[in-house]
C-alpha cells in the first residue's frame, strides 16, 4: 500500500490524452450510446451524480491533508466544436468547471474519491477544438474514506423520505436530499396526471450547419494547421521546418478538400431537408404514436393557435380543444452539423447531434414535475453524403433519432415502473452490477464501460436464452414505492440485435413480447463470428396500470440496453 501526503508516487501509470484524443472518446461514446441524455451529467442517476459532486479537488500544491492511495492520472476537457461567434446561440463557452467535471466522471470510474496535483490550462485551436481547457490530475483514494459516505447516507434520507406524503410527486424535496431532480415520475404523479396533452414549445429550433472548406480556403486552412502544429514543437527545427509543413498542408487541404459546386449542393440539399422534417412538430408526432404503439395513455394533441393574450400564454401557452390535466411538452433545442478537421485534413465525416428537451406541467398548480434533456448523435459522414439524393441520408437520421427519443420519452414517463435511484450500483459487489433481470445464459458480459465489454460467447448459433423471475430480491429491495410485490400478470419481452461497425450500430433481428415462461430459444441460426446484445424486460400490471421495466443489462453499443455475446465461428 502506498501511503502519500498530496503527491504523486514516481511510476504512476497515466491515462492522459492529447485534447483532440479525449474528444475521440467522447465521440465514441456518444455514438456508442446514439440516444441519450447530456453524457456530463443528466445521464447520472442521483446517486452517481452526488457520488461524483463529491469528489475532493486539490489543486497543485494543496495537499488533502490525509494519507491516500494513488488510482491513476485523469484527465478532463472542455471543447468548443463550433466556430460560431460568442453572440451565436450555437457557441460554447468552454469552462475550467466543466473539464474538471469531466475529470470527476472519469475518477468516479475507478473509485476515487479526490484527484490532487490539479492543473488547467486553456488551449487555442487543436485537432479537433477551436478552442479547449485542460485539466490533469492523480485520481486518489483518501484513507479514512473522506467523501464517500455522503452518497449512501443521501440515499439513506431519500428512502426515508420516500414513505413522507409530501414527498410524493415533489421535485423541490428529492432535490434537497440529493441535490439533483429526478429523471422519472412516480406512480403518484403518474396517477394524478390525469388527462395528459402533448404539447410543443413556442421557441425556434435552433440550428447550425457548418459546411467543409473549399478551394483557396482549404488550402489555407491546411497550410495553416501544419504550420501551427510543426511550429508548436518549438526550438529552432520547429522555427526551420515550419514554412515546409505549410506548404504541404495547403497541398493536402486542396487535396481533402469538396468542390465548391459539391458544397453548394450539398449545402442547399440538407437545408432543405431540415426544414421539411426537423421540428418540434416532427419529434411530438413520434411521441404520439410510440404512446399508442406501447399502449399508453391516449395523448390530446395540442390545438393552434395559441391564446392570443400575451399574459394568457405566460400562465398557459398551450390550447386544446378537449379538458387536459397535464402538458407533456416536447421541443427541440438545437442541431448541429459541424466542420470536423484534423491535420490537413480539411473535410473529415461527421456526426449530427440534436439535443431535446421534455417537460411535464400539472395545469392544477402549475408546477412543472419533470424536466430533462434527451440527445442523440448520428453516425459521421462526409458533408456530401449528408446532402446527397436530396439529403437522404439526414433525413434517415432523423428520422431515427427522434423514434428513439420517443421511445425514451414515453417509457420515462408513462411505462417503465422507477426502481432506487443508482439501484444498479447498490448493493453490488466488486466488479459486477445489479440488472433489472438477471440473465443467466448467456451470462452477462464483462462490463467496463460502453466499447469495452467483453463479449460472453456462445456455442450454438440457435442460442437458448435464460434469465431468473422478475423481481429478484435486489429489486424489491429497491421498490421504494413498495408495489412490486402485488404486480400481476406477469409477462417477458425479449429483443435480440446484431451489432455493426464497432459497435456503433445496432439491428433489432428478433422481438418476442408476452412470454410467460423465463427462457426462449432461437429459432433460426444467427450469423457466425457476429456480436449481438440480448435484453428482456418484465411486463405487469399494477393497481395504477400497465407497467414495464426497463431493458436489462448495460448500454454495449448502438443505443441498445442489454448483454452482449458472440456466436461462434
Amino acid at each position: 500500500m502506498t501511503r502519500l501526503q498530496g503527491k504523486s508516487p514516481r511510476g504512476l501509470s497515466r491515462r492522459r490524452a492529447r485534447p483532440a484524443a479525449l474528444l475521440a472518446v467522447w465521440s465514441a461514446t456518444a455514438l456508442a450510446t446514439g440516444c441519450a441524455t447530456d453524457f456530463r451529467r443528466d445521464g447520472l442517476s442521483p446517486h452517481e451524480f452526488a457520488r461524483v459532486e463529491h469528489i475532493e479537488i486539490h489543486r497543485a500544491g494543496e495537499p488533502p491533508g490525509h494519507n491516500f492511495h494513488a488510482l491513476d492520472g485523469v484527465e478532463g476537457i472542455s471543447c468548443n466544436l463550433s466556430r460560431t461567434p460568442r453572440n451565436h446561440p450555437a457557441h460554447k463557452v468552454v469552462t475550467e468547471y466543466e473539464a474538471i467535471y469531466d475529470m470527476k466522471l472519469e475518477a468516479a470510474d475507478i473509485g476515487a474519491n479526490a484527484i490532487v496535483g490539479v492543473s488547467c490550462r486553456q488551449l487555442a485551436m487543436s485537432q479537433r477544438c477551436y478552442q479547449s481547457i485542460v485539466c490533469t490530475g492523480d485520481a486518489v483514494r483518501l484513507e479514512d474514506g473522506v467523501g464517500m459516505e455522503l452518497p449512501l447516507a443521501a440515499m439513506g434520507r431519500l428512502l426515508d423520505a420516500s414513505t413522507d406524503p409530501d414527498y410524493i410527486g415533489s421535485p423541490g424535496l428529492y432535490q434537497s436530499v440529493i441535490g439533483f431532480t429526478p429523471d422519472y415520475l412516480t406512480e403518484a404523479q403518474r396517477a394524478g396526471l390525469g388527462t395528459v396533452g402533448v404539447a410543443m414549445p413556442e421557441h425556434t429550433p435552433g440550428r447550425t450547419v457548418e459546411a467543409p472548406p473549399s478551394g483557396d480556403t482549404a488550402m489555407i486552412q491546411g497550410a495553416g494547421l501544419w504550420f501551427v502544429q510543426c511550429a508548436g514543437q518549438g526550438g529552432a527545427i520547429g522555427l526551420v521546418i515550419s514554412p515546409l509543413c505549410a506548404a504541404i498542408g495547403a497541398g493536402l487541404g486542396a487535396l481533402s478538400a469538396e468542390s465548391e459546386h459539391n458544397v453548394a449542393t450539398s449545402r442547399h440539399a440538407i437545408h432543405s431537408t431540415l426544414e421539411e422534417f426537423y421540428s418540434h412538430a416532427a419529434l411530438r408526432d413520434r411521441a404520439v404514436r410510440v404512446a399508442e404503439r406501447s399502449g399508453a395513455a391516449t395523448l390530446a394533441l395540442q390545438a393552434a393557435p395559441p391564446p392570443d393574450d400575451a399574459l394568457a400564454r405566460r400562465g398557459n401557452p398551450w390550447r386544446f380543444d378537449e379538458h387536459v390535466d397535464s402538458v407533456i411538452e416536447v421541443g427541440v433545442e438545437e442541431l448541429l452539423l459541424p466542420a470536423w478537421r484534423s491535420g490537413a485534413t480539411t473535410n473529415l465525416p461527421s456526426p449530427v447531434s440534436v439535443r431535446t428537451r421534455v417537460r411535464v406541467v400539472r395545469l392544477e398548480d402549475a408546477r412543472e414535475i419533470y424536466n430533462r434533456s434527451y440527445a442523440f448523435v448520428s453516425d459521421r459522414r462526409l458533408f456530401r453524403e449528408w446532402g446527397a439524393q436530396g439529403g437522404a441520408a439526414l433525413r434517415h437520421a432523423l428520422e431515427t433519432g427522434f423514434e428513439q427519443i420517443a421511445e425514451q420519452i414515453i417509457e420515462d414517463l408513462l411505462r417503465a415502473y422507477p426502481l432506487m435511484p443508482g439501484f444498479a450500483r447498490i448493493g453490488a459487489t466488486a466488479g459486477r452490477r445489479n440488472y433489472v433481470i438477471e440473465p443467466l445464459q448467456p451470462p452477462a458480459h464483462s462490463y467496463r464501460g460502453a466499447g469495452t465489454a467483453q463479449a460472453a460467447v456462445v456455442d450454438s448459433l440457435e442460442p437458448y436464452f435464460l434469465w431468473r423471475p422478475y423481481p429478484g430480491e435486489h429489486v424489491l429491495a429497491a421498490d421504494f414505492q413498495g408495489k412490486l410485490r402485488k404486480l400481476r400478470t406477469l409477462r417477458y419481452d425479449l429483443r435480440l440485435y446484431r451489432l455493426e461497425g464497432d459497435r456503433r450500430k445496432a439491428h433489432i433481428i428478433l422481438e418476442e413480447n408476452n412470454l410467460k415462461a423465463t427462457h426462449y430459444r432461437v429459432r433460426q441460426p444467427l450469423a457466425p463470428g457476429t456480436e449481438h446484445v440480448w435484453s428482456v424486460r418484465a411486463r405487469f400490471e399494477l393497481d395504477t396500470g400497465e407497467r414495464t421495466s426497463r431493458w436489462s443489462g448495460d448500454r454495449v453499443g448502438g443505443n441498445v440496453r442489454g448483454f452482449l455475446f458472440r456466436t461462434p465461428d
